[in-house]
């Protein structure tokens, strides 16, 4: 291992509570990179997962049973007694929890998380944390008593901070107080994008600390088969893509309000349609009422839910466009995922799509119908001028992971220059 020697403890809480609930969102998909990446370069790192009772430490063979359980090469199996006892044994999380238990190095009720990271690591160590889960309080309490332990965190966005107008109600108390316990405590921050860090750091001068912070910006995962889309979706009409949870942020809103107007505009045949990919979010009853009411539904606008992986490419490949009205991101993995496949990313002026995109994106204010208008009927003519995607500079993980192993080795190479 380059560097002092350490060990790694990843924690997976995040991706214990996905286990069985469908396609990975964003921030699970980063914790899943991690995860492998652990697994193939890091034979010594352990995992942490907070669960019903307590905490879980599992090794390679409980990671290894994450991954399978992840990717439905293992189906899951019942819950064992505990969960029972509970009354949680229909939930996938404690099914998830139930497999994993026999393989765990070791557990701990709540209050005793501290005693087991002292006999399960008691050397130096460094608690990664990239989901955004299990910043509490007792975590990281636990964590701060031991001296051998470094604690390095991910940061994502803090878009509770910077839009609470867009995020459940009480989140952003919750969120800026777990923020600032990170900023207290950690010994490094890994920001996915310049502007997270810009972002944290104005925020960050109200806490009276700011980490150590690096940027890495992420990747994307690897490419898989490409699988036919969806029954009834005719790939021969001219379409576009709308990916990503639904909830208020992404502004689906402005989508509806887009294709209502081409309605006007346009003769039937010559409507381009919009397919709508992903989960139900938070804080859209009214929107994914309008959306199971739309008129268009089911002739120009098509509403698919979540949708593997094989059959997203499929449907990015041939698509006019991705849409992408966001009107906060931390990052933006969708227009990434659309320009590997050759579409052309539609996207909020936003200072992070820029870092990220660079020229290969067309730029529009996501609080201007009229704009999006205009552009899209000008691409289905064939009279928009479009970015070269073949030119697109396409982050990957492997540099991520590089700027990140070097600085969470020189987390303890300075310790021991201090020492020397």
């Amino acid at each position: 291992m380059p560097g002092a020697e350490y060990r790694i403890c990843l924690d997976v809480t995040r991706l214990v509570s996905r286990v069985g609930r469908g396609a990975l969102t964003g921030i699970d998909r980063v914790e899943y990179a991690y995860l492998t990446w652990c697994l193939h370069h890091h034979p010594t790192a352990i995992y942490l997962c907070r669960t019903t009772r307590g905490y879980l430490m599992l090794g390679i063979s409980g990671a290894t049973v994450l991954v399978d359980l992840l990717d439905g090469r293992l189906p899951l199996g019942r819950a064992d007694m505990i969960s029972r006892l509970y009354g949680k044994s229909g939930k996938p999380r404690h099914r998830a929890e139930a497999m994993l238990r026999p393989h765990a190095l070791a557990r701990s009720l709540r209050g005793r998380l501290a005693r087991m990271l002292v006999s399960e690591l008691p050397g130096r160590s460094v608690y990664l944390n990239v989901g955004h889960s299990n910043l509490s309080v007792r975590t990281l309490a636990a964590i701060a008593r031991q001296p051998q332990m470094k604690l390095a965190v991910l940061v994502h966005d803090v878009i509770p901070l910077e839009r609470p107008d867009v995020v459940v109600c009480g989140q952003p108390e919750a969120f800026g107080a777990m923020m600032a316990r990170v900023c207290d405590q950690a010994d490094l921050i890994i920001a996915n994008s310049q502007d997270t860090v810009a972002a944290l750091t104005r925020h960050a001068t109200g806490w009276g600390r700011m980490p150590d912070t690096i940027v890495a910006h992420l990747g994307l995962p690897d490419p898989v088969a490409v699988h036919p889309p969806p029954p009834g979706v005719d790939l021969s009409h001219p379409y576009f893509v709308a990916l990503g949870t639904i909830e208020p942020r992404k502004n689906h809103a402005l989508l509806l309000d887009i294709w209502e107007a081409l309605l006007q505009e346009l003769p039937e045949d010559r409507m381009p349609h919009l397919h709508i990919i992903g989960q139900p979010g938070w804080c859209n009853a009214a929107l994914i009422k309008r959306l199971v009411t739309h008129p268009q539904r089911g002739q120009s606008l098509f509403d698919h839910g979540a949708l593997p992986d094989t059959q997203v490419r499929g449907l990015l490949k041939g698509a006019h466009g991705l849409l992408f009205p966001s009107l906060i991101e931390g990052f933006g993995l969708p227009p990434l995922e659309a320009l590997r496949e050759g579409c052309i990313p539609f996207c909020s002026d936003l200072p992070v799509m820029r870092e990220v995109l660079g020229d290969s994106a067309v730029y529009l204010d996501p609080q201007d119908a009229y704009s999006w208008i205009e552009t899209i009927k000008q691409r289905i003519a064939g009279d928009l001028v479009v970015p070269d995607t073949s030119k697109a500079r396409l982050p990957d993980w492997q540099a991520h992971f590089t700027t990140v192993g070097a600085s969470i080795d020189a987390l303890w190479q300075d310790r021991q220059k201090g020492s020397e």
